[in-house]
């Protein structure tokens, strides 16, 4: 019986370390959803491990590899801002014109 308890410990510390895999926290399935889709696509609830991960990538050397995915990112978001394709962007000019038109009108229709 003694046998067994001590072949069941030893065979378990054995393999303790199967499982375990030493992954380089650049190469996380968080960080490369943000390359490919932006960091606006990480979803909510994973906000604070990635930004736990993109520390951790830094400080392992990928310091590069963080700012290549800042920098897309702003160019993404710039590219989508550059024209007004949008409910709410061509919303907010229509109020704008109509407001200047209103006022605009108002100034000559009280002139005498």
């Amino acid at each position: 019986m003694r046998g067994l308890v001590y072949t069941f410990m030893f065979s378990s510390l054995l393999f303790a370390k199967v499982g375990e895999k030493d992954m380089d926290p650049c190469s996380d399935p968080l960080i490369r959803l943000a390359q490919k889709k932006g960091v606006k696509a990480v979803p909510l609830k994973d906000i604070l491990k990635f930004k736990k991960l993109m520390k951790e990538c830094e400080e392992n050397g990928g310091k590069e590899k963080i700012k290549q995915l800042h920098l897309r990112d702003w160019n993404r978001d710039y590219k989508k801002a550059r024209r007004m394709a949008g409910w709410t962007s061509t919303h907010a000019m229509c109020v704008f014109v109509s407001f200047g038109y209103y006022f605009i009108g108002k100034i000559y229709a009280t002139k005498p």
